[in-house]
């Protein structure tokens, strides 16, 4: 199953000048989770990922790191088209 999160840290926060993200916001080496996509937002201060995994509980351990430093939301999402979709 797929994930989309949109995740927000305030601007004191930023991990920007600390490693960045990926350092301090993510676990990214996970067994049974895949990232397969990150957009930044730099303006807004926003980090979208895409991930995908069968376990719920390994999306909260990907965000684990960044629990104290940012806020995040968590949709589950489809790689199909609603064309895709409305055929089956």
């Amino acid at each position: 199953m797929q994930f989309l999160i949109t995740q927000i840290h305030d601007p004191q926060d930023c991990p920007k000048d600390i490693g960045g993200f990926r350092k301090v916001l993510i676990n990214e080496n996970m067994d049974g989770l895949t990232l397969n996509n990150v957009f930044i937002e730099h303006g807004s201060h926003t980090i979208i990922y895409i991930v995908e995994t069968d376990n719920y509980d390994k999306v909260i351990k990907f965000l684990e790191p960044g629990m104290l430093k940012c806020t995040s939301s968590i949709s589950p999402v489809s790689s199909l088209s609603v064309g895709e979709i409305l055929k089956k």
